[in-house]
């Protein structure tokens, strides 16, 4: 018995969803139906008008009706032609709506998936994209024809019982035997096809990190370790791509036997109920004929399998992937307001999974609702990890961290992200207009995006593009350098005019002369909000309304630049080598 869906619960992903789907469509399925009932009673017409003529043939009774069964059968074979392309288009259309829905439902998914799942890996979200067209080309090539041909083998055996009994009894009780026979070899496909699933999402993640990577694979001279490594996982996916065909292989030969022995069986017999005067010339052909029907799906079973267990894989891994929980948040409504207060956390910490030590332990602070709050410590102190934690992104920490009034697990984190102002270390910038990357899905005015861009500095080199605000990008931004990546993904924190701002490193890609002014500009827009600045440019944080400093994990410190000279030996150390390399640049 099966589970009864909630109100507004979502169907879960399977075959049952596609059936779902498919219903949503009733009207095309009726009407491919009825097409395929027409093109049955087509496709018996020729076998009869076969048999009609031969026996008018054989008798000497050769007249116009002769000519009128011929241009029956041609008018058959027309209808058929002509509604078997009508069917296939709506079959089409049909397959494209569901693989339109299911496309949509794994990206949706994506979209709103918790990115700091152990397992969350882009090679094998992309792999299922790609696996999907299994089930496509299953629904679209493969489950019509099995319907079809299935129809047309009853409707076949149904007319070779009313020519002949003892063949078609004949029949009856040969074909179930052989099948199961000939089915032998399909055991394994279903573990097989698992398998090949597999290695297709490991190759997919060798190839999506190398292309990532591809100018550090340059840089390092790495081509010839890469090779290597893609070699084995390409062997390793063709081995089991070869173990499947080499299944269906067997079938396929064992299918062609089985329908060669069909036909000698239905002529041996026929032979004999011919001589014994229960059959005429022409229904013996027409009985041939007519078994080309019952064998043609037996010869087609084995492809039919194999394609079923390949979709029924990938059903089967996205249900698995649409299953991972999503982002949400731990109460319903969730909270969609932000109230008065800062930030306040207690006793935050987190570990990522395989880590022997935690990348935060225990950190307990409040900060104000404005002003710039800086956060310095050397690499791997835990700076990156506290600003994914304030965005929504790692949910899998210990402690409690309210952020303007809420617990930060009550929020909507889609809700909340989109009011705060982010600049990470690693920019990113999407295929589409300046525009678009500054307000993707905002009505920004003019006048906004021209004083956001003022802000970062990027008026000059936006104004001297091709179509300035709408001049297209490319991908990723490519054709942008670092330092008007990171200015354009200033402005677009900026026009935002966020409550709360989060800003990793916001100049590391700017020269000293344009990362002083743009310092300035941050410490004054800070007053209206709160800023978090992550920066290892001591001399921007030093004018910070407050410093925090974490080393290890742990906040060992916090105040302002001469309290915590006084007070904390690690800031010391971390002014101490930060002047020294001014020193060093200097000379």
């Amino acid at each position: 018995m099966h589970e009864r869906l909630s109100p507004g619960q979502p169907r879960p992903f399977g075959w049952r969803w596609i059936g779902h789907m498919l219903s949503l469509r009733r009207g095309q399925v009726a009407a491919i139906l009825a097409m395929t009932g027409i093109v049955y009673a087509a496709g018996l017409a020729f076998p009869i008008s076969t048999q009609k003529a031969v026996d008018a043939i054989v008798a000497g009774r050769a007249d116009w009706a002769l000519a009128g069964l011929a241009l029956a059968a041609v008018v058959a074979l027309g209808i058929d032609a002509a509604v078997s392309s009508w069917r296939q288009k709506l079959v089409i259309r049909l397959v494209a709506f569901i693989d339109r829905r299911v496309s949509r439902k794994v990206f949706a998914h994506v979209m709103r998936a918790r990115i700091d799942a152990a397992d969350f890996r882009s090679g094998d979200v992309l792999n299922h994209f790609q696996q999907a067209t299994k089930i496509r080309d299953f629904v679209l090539y493969h489950l019509p024809h099995v319907i079809f041909d299935a129809g047309g083998a009853i409707v076949a055996l149904g007319l070779i019982l009313y020519y002949d009994v003892v063949v078609g009894i004949s029949l009856l009780l040969i074909t179930p035997v052989l099948a199961v026979l000939t089915s032998e070899s399909l055991g394994a496909v279903r573990s097989v096809a698992d398998d090949y699933y597999a290695t297709i999402g490991v190759r997919q993640n060798v190839l999506t990190e190398s292309v990532n990577g591809l100018a550090t694979i340059k840089a390092l001279a790495l081509e010839g370790g890469r090779m290597r490594r893609w070699d084995r996982v390409t062997g390793a996916m063709l081995d089991k791509l070869c173990e499947l065909m080499d299944i269906n292989r067997v079938f396929v030969l064992r299918s062609q036997l089985v329908s060669r022995g069909l036909s000698l069986l239905v002529i041996g017999i026929g032979c004999w109920r011919m001589l014994q005067g229960h059959l005429t010339v022409g229904e013996l052909l027409a009985l041939q004929l007519l078994a080309g029907r019952i064998t043609g799906p037996i010869l087609a079973a084995g492809d039919v399998y194999r394609t079923y267990q390949e979709a029924d894989v990938a059903v089967r891994r996205i249900a698995g992937f649409l299953a991972e929980p999503r982002e949400q948040a731990s109460v319903r409504p969730p909270v969609r307001a932000l109230a008065a207060g800062g930030i306040v956390l207690s006793n935050v910490s987190l570990t990522y999974p395989g880590a022997e030590r935690p990348a935060l332990h225990e950190v307990s602070v409040a900060l104000p609702p404005r002003g710039v709050i800086a956060l310095v410590g050397r690499n791997g102190s835990g700076k990156s990890t506290l600003i994914r934690i304030l965005l929504g992104l790692r949910g899998d920490y210990a402690g409690r961290v309210e952020m303007f009034g809420h617990d930060l697990r009550h929020y909507d984190p889609r809700w909340l992200r989109g009011r705060i102002g982010v600049v990470d270390q690693d920019t990113a910038l999407f295929s589409g207009t300046v525009r678009d990357n500054l307000a993707p899905g905002r009505d920004a005015g003019e006048a906004a995006l021209h004083d956001a861009l003022a802000f970062a500095g990027a008026t000059g080199f936006v104004a001297a593009m091709p179509g300035g605000l709408d001049a297209e990008l490319g991908e990723g931004g490519r054709t942008l350098s670092g330092g008007q990546r990171q200015r354009l993904s200033i402005a677009r924190a900026v026009v935002r005019d966020p409550q709360l701002a989060l800003f990793d490193e916001p100049t590391a890609f700017l020269d000293a002369e344009a990362a002083v002014a743009l310092e300035k500009r941050l410490a004054s827009w800070g007053r209206d909000r709160l800023l978090i600045l992550v920066s290892h440019h001591l001399a921007a944080t030093r004018s910070a309304d407050r410093i925090l400093v974490l080393d290890g994990g742990r906040l060992v410190g916090e105040g302002s630049h001469d309290d915590l000279l006084q007070s904390t030996p690690e800031y010391a150390s971390l002014w101490s080598d930060y002047a020294r390399s001014l020193e060093g640049a200097a000379s």
